[in-house]
């Protein structure tokens, strides 16, 4: 195929995602705990960090709009690790943000990827015929190796005063990107793929030649520029400014090495204009800070309106100078890194053409991203990467999207297909020697995903091997709990559909508990599912454990991290009836990739917790997921969890009971205590619900709400007043109670009288448990204090007391009508226009059509609802659906 032809394909892939991005409108995210990062004032724009409770999947660079105290500003981002995001402002909004919204447009960057490869659709200037080669549409001319690769490394030593390390397939990797047009590098976990990205690019810098490094985030991008300037450091075009990171770093990724910052090389040719506008900046911040928090008559911030507006002005031309300025660097330097978006939107990049490109963490770019950039090389492409890691990400369902922007180039240029067949590409070069994980951990990964071809580094056991006689279990680098016996029920959030498990988390946030209190392990704890993410970060908030201590997020923003423990925390369980589609698949799944980045993350330990019994029977033995947990559980130090006396879960707030009636003490103490509502969903077994009958019935003449759900709530409800009881329509085979939402009573199998029993007494985890097991209706409905309070008396009065009348559960498991303040004043049977009442007041709708519902009297002599459309035949009681 001709570029031209591959240009049509891609923009119909990329138009197929911007539609599906367009119809679920961008994203609305809020944000928390904004702080000024003060670190970075020579990027010319204000470093912003926040806290966000959902993970983000934005490209860096990505344009957004962040709105605070009802004003939109704009700014880029920066990056997202886990559930921190860094923002570029171009406005100083304080030292402090306490909440904010970002609104993000994601579709902008591909619309103006599909201008760029358009653009390359004419005759002048782009390199069509390497994108061609690249993906596999024409063969590269075969010709004789014409650099001395040992020479220019050789060159390079003279120049450093510390020895250049390198195995011989690192110099193979070299000396393959020197002398072809394009190449690829597979670099699987910890075999130095940074520090050879690193001595290529300044092998090729010593060949003579201009590179572009790029990667899909900034983090990798500065990852990759470190290693280019631990390389290049000492060289005159290095001093003279001419290795340059364009774009705004990850704070503190690139300190040490200050003359890749643009503005720092523009501070060393032209100091006074920095100087002025530094000076400029502060009067702007300070002016700001004054005008918000000093109490100022009319005048004095009229007078500072005007002092600020006029720096402002002063600002606009030397702004304008400094960008030229930069521009310039950018257009000279030799070296240049940036992000994948920022080549897309930046001229400065996309209108200038490099002798060779190198690109970074392939496997998670789209092809056409790739494509793109290898127009803008002269003689070469190196791609840099891992296809057993974790791939591209796309929205979009059609053939189109899956074919360009769910497989990586990789797949397309044909290298997995030799891979899987063991056969040889001479495209392609393995980096075989790994130094990061304990030979227990590597040949994990290195039998099921990169058949056996990796090698352990000499020195790697002796490395690891202080980290591995660390707690838990001194001396097993690999520990597989199971968690089988303990019930660790999965369930799912009924807004985002992403699992979680309370068990398993409370475990995985144990072990990181008490290592963290030892400070002696760096520690990460991966999950495959954002909610589970969540619930962590959020227990590990309450104990105030901060993300320096232990990090967590999903295995998708793991990827490029490495910590001295790992504990994998896998989720899936009952009464789920089959894993989710993460964990399934066989080889090149997204199941194989997720396994392969999770225990690869591990330098000493890695802890999976695992559901095994659940694993063994739902997942066949192909299933790459089962290979991996059959695997582990072989060559692991296997520890069951059973509850008993001796619990393993020891958390301040997080409270152990082996049965029902140990926690009845404690359970009655926090139903006294209960200050405004109590939440409760019971879904089996009348008989041992009695106790919380006798509790709820002991709050009821308190100013307390009830919401009551599950099976056992009409039961429940019998006699209680200010009570809601409804359907979540959530299948839970477990029992739940809340209280003030601050404390959650989990109780694991509600249908026995022994039941494991946990107390969460944590108010920012129960709040989000609150939410994602819908404890309480999304639009509460109201009290009877609420409604009567306002006047409503739709049911009348009691003609004893004067008080309103409201509908009450009777012993029949149906409704009266009685007194709201003593039922024993006035009751009677519920009657047609009741029901309607009832119904409007709840917000009862049919649930096939929406319409609203009508009551009428069965042949049986019941009061009854239907739908109100007269070919809808949908009907039911009343009480099935309050």
């Amino acid at each position: 195929m001709k570029y031209s032809e591959y240009q049509k394909e891609f923009n119909q892939a990329l138009d197929d995602e911007i539609k599906y991005l367009r119809k679920s409108g961008g994203q609305k995210t809020f944000l928390s705990d904004g702080t000024l990062l003060d670190k970075r004032k020579r990027s010319g724009q204000y470093i912003y960090s926040f806290t966000t409770d959902t993970e983000l999947r934005f490209p860096d660079d990505t344009p957004v709009d962040l709105e605070y105290k009802g004003k939109k500003y704009s700014g880029i981002l920066v990056s997202v690790e886990g559930f921190d995001i860094i923002l570029a402002l171009q406005n100083n909004l304080g030292e402090k943000i306490a909440v904010a919204t970002l609104y993000t447009s994601p579709w902008f960057l591909l619309e103006e990827l599909k201008k760029r490869l358009l653009e390359a659709c004419s005759p002048k200037g782009a390199n069509k015929n390497l994108a061609e080669i690249l993906l596999g549409g024409t063969k590269e001319p075969s010709t004789s190796p014409k650099v001395n690769t040992q020479q220019l490394l050789d060159k390079i030593q003279q120049r450093l005063p510390q020895a250049i390390r390198y195995n011989e397939y690192q110099k193979a990797a070299v000396n393959q990107v020197l002398n072809r047009q394009v190449s690829f590098i597979w670099g699987p976990p910890g075999t130095g793929k940074t520090s050879t990205l690193g001595l290529t690019v300044a092998a090729l810098v010593q060949a003579g030649e201009s590179v572009l490094v790029v990667a899909h985030s900034n983090t990798a991008v500065d990852t990759a520029m470190k290693s280019v300037a631990e390389y290049l450091q000492g060289t005159p075009v290095y001093e003279n400014g001419m290795v340059l990171r364009y774009g705004v770093a990850t704070p503190g990724a690139l300190e040490k090495y200050p003359q890749v910052h643009v503005r720092g090389v523009a501070r060393r040719q032209n100091p006074k204009l920095i100087e002025e506008i530094e000076k400029l900046e502060k009067q702007r911040k300070d002016l700001v800070k004054r005008s918000r928090h000093e109490k100022l008559t009319e005048l004095q911030s009229r007078n500072i309106q005007e002092e600020l507006a006029s720096v402002k002005q002063a600002l606009v031309p030397l702004k304008k100078q400094l960008k030229e300025k930069e521009a310039e660097l950018i257009k000279k330097a030799i070296v240049v890194g940036c992000t994948l978006s920022k080549a897309v939107i930046a001229t400065e990049i996309y209108q200038r053409r490099f002798d060779a490109v190198v690109l970074d963490e392939a496997s998670m770019a789209y092809i056409p991203h790739c494509v793109f950039v290898s127009i803008l090389a002269n003689r070469r492409i190196a791609i840099f990467g891992d296809f057993r890691q974790l791939g591209p990400i796309s929205q979009a369902e059609t053939t189109a999207a899956q074919n360009w922007l769910q497989r990586d180039i990789f797949d397309e240029a044909g290298i997995i297909q030799k891979v899987n067949k063991q056969e040889a590409d001479p495209r392609m070069v393995l980096l075989k020697t790994q130094y990061r994980m304990h030979p227990d951990i590597s040949k994990i990964p290195n039998h099921l995903f990169y058949n056996n071809q990796l090698e352990d580094s000499s020195s790697v056991r002796q490395g690891t091997m202080p980290i591995v006689q660390n707690q838990p279990f001194p001396g097993a680098a690999l520990i597989f709990y199971d968690l089988s016996k303990v019930s660790p029920f999965c369930l799912s959030d009924q807004q985002s559909h992403s699992r979680f498990n309370i068990i398993s988390a409370l475990i995985a946030v144990n072990l990181a508990y008490q290592n963290a209190q030892n400070h002696q392990l760096s520690i990460g704890i991966i999950t495959p599912y954002n909610a589970q993410s969540r619930l962590i970060r959020r227990l590990l908030q309450d104990l105030h454990l901060t993300d320096k201590s232990v990090k967590v997020a999903t295995v998708h923003r793991f990827q490029g991290a490495e910590e001295n423990l790992i504990i994998f925390d896998t989720v899936e369980s009952s009464p789920q009836s089959k894993p989710g589609k993460l964990v399934t698949g066989g080889i090149q799944s997204t199941a194989m990739r997720l396994a392969n980045v999770a225990v690869s993350r591990a330098q000493g330990k890695f802890i999976g917790l695992v559901n095994y019994q659940y694993i063994q029977h739902k997942l066949d033995s192909f299933n790459i997921f089962r290979k991996f947990v059959d695997k582990l559980k072989i060559h692991s130090y296997v520890e069951p969890f059973v509850w008993s006396a001796n619990t393993f879960i020891d958390l301040p707030e997080v409270t152990y009971f082996q049965t029902i009636n140990d926690s009845l003490k404690q359970i009655k103490l926090d139903f006294q205590q209960a200050k405004e509502e109590i939440a409760i969903d019971w879904s089996t077994s009348i008989t041992n619900s009695q106790f919380l009958k006798q509790l709820l019935q002991a709050c009821n003449h308190r100013d307390i709400r009830f919401f009551l759900t599950g099976e056992t709530s009409k039961h429940l409800a019998i006699g209680l007043n200010n009570t809601y009881v409804w359907n979540n329509k959530a299948n839970k085979s477990i029992g739940l109670v809340g209280i003030d939402r601050k404390c959650l009573w989990v109780y694991l199998t509600p249908n026995l009288s022994s039941t494991p029993v946990i107390r969460i007494n944590l108010a920012q985890t129960t709040k989000l448990l609150y939410s994602f097991l819908r404890l309480v209706p999304e639009q509460d409905p109201g009290s009877i204090t609420e409604k009567l309070s306002q006047n409503e008396h739709p049911f009348g009065k009691c003609p004893d007391c004067g008080q309103p009348l409201w509908y009450q559960p009777n012993k029949y498991n149906d409704f009266n009508i009685t007194c709201s303040k003593n039922n024993t004043h006035y009751e009677r049977s519920i009657n047609e226009k009741d029901t309607i009442l009832i119904a409007r007041l709840m917000d009862i709708h049919c649930p096939n059509c929406n319409q609203q519902v009508q009551a009428y009297k069965s042949q049986l002599g019941n009061i009854r609802i239907r739908c109100s459309q007269r070919n809808c035949n949908w009907s039911t009681s009343l009480k099935d659906r309050i």
